[in-house]
């Protein structure tokens, strides 16, 4: 084998060939010495490449990656690693009774993965809260916040490829674990040298892990369902979960809550890892390609809106059927502006009638810097609070809920441009139930009134101006794909091209530059990290460029303020030259 090693050495990088060698040659991954070998035989340089050259890291959303062998990879050993030192680091806390609730989805690998973690951090005598089958990620928070546990983890690729999974660390709070707890975690995983694995059936025998089962499903959908701001219960739903958990938490909300006629695509109601009705196996609502047979039915059926969740059911995208026969399908941040101005409405209503001042000026939103500027508008219009200074990622969102109910405030909802939204504070992650329960109840009022989404979202545009956005992203893959990223990222920081901005804002050093006289100011954030924004005239107009904290791609957001609702095409022209100039010049 040592020819085979040398000829590596000679097509990896160092980094790639000395985590190689360990793997190889270290005990503890012996599981995997054979496919390794053969890899090497075979020479499949750059899977080799791939799967070596890093440590897979923590990003905006957990660990997430393909399913293989390697330190860059999801495999036993690294969801291994990342239990062992949650453990190691819930015991440097020195409390008694620690315990942790685990959920996992849809993914064919994600049952063996969670019991491993099981197994992992109840043989290190921490209490295990295991579900039995596939849940949302959302009920997995609220799960946290309901059995008072210290931690929490879900086992998930959200709306990744199939050949994709995840681990994603939730704190005592249900809200996904942030700096500087993912940090100190991430540090002791990248040193584990011993991994406790004790066996599943024994420890669920002796008690260490117990089974959850319908009692928190039903508190979790009797929570939901309380969330309710309207009466009306009329409007026709299509739903798909697209083969996702889906349908144990938005499909079990609508029927709770009373919604009766709800047509379901059959096709796409089972749970299926393989995701095998979507010819790119790509669950992500965001796409076209996934929503295909939801929007075949809703135009079948006549409904009034088709609702699709993705694969852990914390994301969701909704459609109506317009009076002229066309689709229109929202994006998260249209679905956001009208989630927000239903429940401001009603929430003002309620205020107006039943409550003092006091909680008025306390009620608060949250989002994330890129998402839609409209909901600053709504949220002045209603005269409710809104906190901008967040990165993506609805961790960020969820560190901003837990600040400032500690000061008295009244958290209302929170809302990311990627179809991520919540609404209450039962769970603190996003959660496509709760966000599809106040469209569902909106539909139901606007079909009393004859009245479509889309209607209705072009009044909210015509008050408050026409917020455009538009999301691009720029893939790149492999060892050299990551160091493109960081490249162009470094170039863009580096002020070398300012692409006609007024200003510009680097929210790692979180410094605003004046582009004509140079001028830097700082500028406040809960918390900084790796994005661009270049500003053009007016503080609405601007494009920002980010690194994907869950995917190697880099995402480039564009927003404008037009006057005219015929304008709003022009965000194509100018997302794309952004994105040319961006590849040529950076």
């Amino acid at each position: 084998m040592n020819n085979e090693l040398k000829n590596a050495e000679n097509h990896l990088s160092k980094s790639a060939f000395e985590n190689l060698k360990i793997w190889f040659f270290d005990e503890r991954y012996k599981e995997f010495h054979t496919e390794i070998e053969k890899l090497i035989i075979d020479e499949k340089w750059e899977e080799l490449e791939e799967s070596f050259f890093k440590v897979l890291e923590f990003g905006t959303a957990g660990r997430r990656g393909k399913v293989g062998v390697g330190p860059n990879r999801i495999n036993l050993i690294t969801i291994s690693e990342s239990a062992q030192a949650l453990a190691d680091y819930l015991k440097l806390k020195k409390e008694h009774n620690l315990s942790v609730a685990i959920g996992w989805d849809v993914r064919n690998s994600s049952k063996e993965l969670s019991r491993r973690c099981a197994e992992v951090l109840a043989a290190n005598q921490i209490k295990v809260f295991y579900f039995d089958y596939p849940r949302s990620t959302p009920e997995l928070s609220f799960a946290v916040r309901e059995l008072k546990a210290s931690a929490g983890i879900v086992i998930s690729a959200s709306h990744n490829p199939p050949q994709d999974n995840g681990i994603k660390v939730y704190w005592n709070d249900g809200a996904q674990v942030s700096s500087p707890n993912d940090e100190n975690i991430m540090k002791i995983a990248q040193n584990i040298k011993d991994i406790k694995i004790g066996n599943f059936e024994e420890l669920k025998q002796s008690g260490e892990i117990q089974i959850l089962g319908k009692e928190i499903d039903e508190k979790y959908i009797n929570t939901n369902t309380k969330l309710s701001v309207g009466k009306n219960r009329n409007a026709k739903i299509v739903f798909s979960p697209i083969h996702g958990t889906g349908s144990t938490n938005l499909l079990q909300t609508l029927k709770s809550a009373g919604f009766k006629d709800i047509v379901l695509v059959d096709e796409q109601m089972n749970f299926d890892g393989d995701f095998s009705t979507l010819p790119d196996k790509k669950p992500n609502p965001e796409n076209l390609s996934a929503n295909k047979m939801a929007i075949k039915k809703l135009r079948q059926v006549c409904a009034d809106i088709a609702l699709t969740t993705d694969p852990d059911a914390d994301r969701i995208c909704v459609m109506s059927l317009e009076k002229n026969g066309e689709v229109r399908s929202f994006s998260g941040n249209q679905t956001a502006i009208l989630a927000a101005d239903y429940l401001f409405s009603k929430i003002h209503d309620k205020i107006n009638k039943y409550e003092n001042l006091y909680f008025k000026d306390r009620r608060f939103i949250c989002k994330s810097f890129v998402t839609t500027d409209a909901l600053n508008a709504l949220a002045k219009k209603y005269g409710i609070r809104i906190y901008d200074d967040l990165m993506v990622g609805f961790k960020f969102i969820g560190k901003k809920i837990l600040q400032k109910e500690s000061e008295g405030e009244i958290f209302v909802a929170g809302f990311e441009e990627s179809l991520g939204g919540l609404v209450g504070d039962q769970t603190r992650d996003k959660d496509a139930a709760t966000i599809g329960l106040i469209i569902s109840e909106l539909a139901s009022d606007l079909q009393k009134n004859n009245k479509t989404l889309g209607e209705k979202l072009d009044e909210i545009y015509s008050e408050i101006g026409f917020f455009t956005e538009k999301t691009e992203s720029v893939e790149f893959f492999g060892s050299d794909g990551f160091n493109k990223m960081r490249e162009i990222m470094q170039k863009v920081k580096s002020g070398e091209e300012t692409f006609g901005a007024t200003k510009i804002k680097d929210f790692e050093s979180l410094t605003e530059t004046n582009v004509a006289t140079g001028e830097k100011s700082k500028f406040n954030m809960l918390e900084g990290g790796d994005a661009v924004s270049f500003e053009f005239m007016k503080p609405e107009n601007r494009i920002t460029i980010r690194p994907s904290g869950t995917e190697p791609k880099i995402k480039i957001y564009a927003q404008w303020l037009f006057v005219k609702k015929e304008d709003c095409a022009k965000i194509e022209e100018i997302i794309t030259d952004f994105k040319r100039r961006i590849l040529n010049e950076c």
